[in-house]
């Protein structure tokens, strides 16, 4: 293996001879620990560089070789010998293996290291790194300037070093495109979505950018696409046929034919090398010319197999016809059904397709300043106002857990006076008509005009639910908060965290007060020792007071002295 590309001096040493200079940094036991494994395995295949330093030799670049070889007891290793000149050159090296690089810095250091005369081998012995990893880092100086800063700076995944290098590899205008794009206002956004999603992150870079870049999703074709690819008078007759035959097939028709590319067809691209391919995406073709060849073919089968189709059918009525004089009617009508029904079905395969591609292509990001998607989310959220089911319950619960204890406009103080004129023990009642709150709630949500307003409205009759004191209401008419259960639980810990902040002080101290009085009637019921501050807090919400405590509100019954 090549170590060197200027002629120096090879030999082995034992470890005795070679001085450690005490001025450098301290070494990473685990960087250590991998070389030792590695050269248990394959030997040192990088020599170590010395210099002669007296009647010894003093170490210039390898501290983490020699540590892992007194790791493994070895008695000596080789060692390349350099003079002054070119020990600056080696302590750079070295350095690789000692500093905290991102991956754009690693790429570099490596390539400066393959130019000193290493192969991919060789660095990844003296870095501790597995082979892959050196190539990987080799494959990111292939790419724009650009691209390798962004996955420098974590801009860009570093697991999208593939996809990148498969765009490059098919079509650099397009992976400059793609890259400027990335790195504009416009497109930032979508830099994190392109390791999961490359295909249409590309598409809608080609899409939103004004570039000359010829690029087109190798799927399916509609008449648009025939227009603006100009593919002549002969296809665009062609296709005209296509649409008399679907109609003539299928009477009940939607829409266009389909008009898909084959697999033979996209072979012809790929072996082209103008095919940008991902899992899980339409193929992107990149050539103009075979793409407008490619349609043409796809248009003429398309129209060969409708043709198929349409004779056999016609087939099939002239046999049915000889039959028609001893079948009776509702048996004629039954294999009419029969008939439509198949062919109707045929056809919702494609269009599931269809349904699926569009989707996938435009819905799968959305805009969240949308007002339509809030109103998507928030009413689903809170169900029906009427019904049956939980669904139909759910808001009703809320607003009656929630919104009628904390606004003000749906409770009263009905406190009696007493004979000597005196004001009696504080009395609320709370609305007993659940209606009144849920009108409220309903009020106070389609009164939103922005989507960031709903989605606020709607976190205000969530966490005032959630949230609100159950001490105002009889035990025997207290539910526990909504439970949101979801996914990793979620939307529970996104609601404390969104409403948490927001929360009056006093409510947690009026939750502590409650749990430290159950302590204190409970240590005098059992005759146990106080409890430290702090010990045995419960939430308000699981404590169950007697209908007739001091705490107790009336909830619509006649006020009592």
């Amino acid at each position: 293996m090549s170590t060197a590309t200027h002629p120096d001096m090879t030999r082995s040493l034992t470890l005795d001879q070679i001085h450690v200079p005490g001025n450098v940094r301290d070494l990473d036991p685990a960087h250590v620990t991998a070389l030792a494994g590695s050269i248990r395995l394959q030997g040192i295949l990088v020599p170590v560089v010395v210099r002669g330093a007296g009647e010894g030799y003093e170490l210039v670049a390898g501290f983490h070789r020699v540590a892992a070889a007194r790791e493994l007891g070895l008695r000596e290793l080789p060692v390349v010998v350099r003079d002054g000149d070119t020990e600056d050159a080696d302590r750079a090296v070295e350095n690789i293996t000692r500093k905290q690089l991102n991956p754009y810095e690693e790429a570099k250091a490596v390539h400066a290291m393959l130019e000193r005369g290493l192969s991919e081998d060789g660095a990844a012995q003296a870095l501790g790194w597995a082979r892959q990893r050196v190539s990987a880092r080799v494959k990111i100086l292939a790419l724009p300037e650009r691209a390798q800063r962004m996955l420098g700076s974590g801009e860009l995944a570093l697991s999208t070093l593939d996809q990148l290098t498969a765009i490059g590899t098919v079509s650099r205008e397009a992976l400059d495109v793609l890259v400027a794009y990335l790195d504009s206002d416009r497109g930032a956004p979508y830099a994190q979505r392109f390791a999961g999603d490359p295909g249409w992150v590309l598409g809608n870079a080609l899409r939103d950018t004004k570039t000359t870049v010829f690029a087109a999703y190798l799927n399916t074709l509609d008449a648009g696409d025939i227009t603006r690819l100009r593919l002549g008078k002969k296809t665009e007759q062609q296709y005209a046929e296509a649409e008399r035959l679907h109609k003539q097939l299928d009477r009940y028709a939607y829409g266009p034919p389909r008009i898909s590319f084959s697999e033979a067809q996209i072979d012809q691209a790929r072996a082209a090398g103008v095919l940008i391919e991902f899992d899980n995406r339409a193929a992107i073709i990149v050539d103009r010319d075979l793409y407008r060849e490619l349609a043409k073919q796809a248009v003429s089968l398309t129209v060969e197999e409708l043709q198929a189709k349409a004779a056999a059918v016609a087939t099939g009525k002239k046999n049915s016809r000889s039959t028609a004089a001893t079948a009776d009617p509702a048996t004629l009508a039954r294999r009419e059904r029969d008939t439509q029904l198949r062919e109707l079905a045929d056809q919702a395969h494609g269009l599931n397709l269809d349904l699926g591609a569009a989707l996938l292509h435009e819905l799968a990001c959305v805009d969240p300043g949308d007002i339509s998607v809030a109103r998507f989310f928030v009413y689903a959220l809170l169900g029906a106002d009427s019904g049956y089911g939980n669904a139909a319950e759910r808001v009703e619960r809320i607003a009656a857990g929630g919104v009628r204890l904390v606004i003000e406009e749906h409770r009263r103080d009905v406190t009696k006076t007493r004979k000597d004129g005196s004001r009696g023990r504080l009395r609320i009642d709370y609305s007993s008509d659940p209606q009144a709150a849920l009108k409220w709630v309903w009020k106070f949500l389609d009164g939103a005009r922005t989507a960031g307003e709903l989605y606020g409205r709607a976190l205000v009759v969530l966490a005032a639910e959630q949230y609100a004191s159950r001490l105002v209401l009889p035990a025997s008419k207290r539910v526990p908060a909504t439970r949101w259960a979801s996914h990793k639980d979620q939307a529970a810990k996104a609601l404390a965290k969104l409403a948490g902040p927001h929360l009056p002080v006093s409510l947690a101290k009026l939750e502590r007060a409650v749990a430290q009085t159950h302590r204190a009637h409970d240590q005098a019921q059992t005759g146990a020792p106080p409890a430290r501050e702090g010990e045995g807090d419960t939430d308000v919400d699981d404590v169950a007071l007697d209908d007739d405590t001091d705490l107790k509100i009336d909830e619509g019954d006649d006020p009592q002295e």
